[in-house]
């Protein structure tokens, strides 16, 4: 199950969510105050790929570099 990112619309307290994407929709309610509704936030999916394959290249191109 993915992670959410969800903020409180009465007190703007930022939580996260574990919740499968059929029940998307649902209004979960605020950890710190307690109000019923919250809004999903956006949030940038973090990944380290692209850096781990700019290492592997760079060491195939420049391996001197590495020594």
């Amino acid at each position: 199950m993915p992670l959410y990112d969800y903020e409180c619309v009465k007190c703007a307290h930022v939580f996260e969510v574990f919740h499968k994407l059929s029940e998307e929709g649902v209004d979960y309610p605020c950890p710190k105050c307690g109000a019923g509704k919250s809004r999903k936030r956006v949030s940038p999916f973090k990944t380290d790929a692209w850096s781990k394959f700019l290492d592997t290249m760079e060491r195939k191109v420049n391996p001197h570099k590495f020594k």
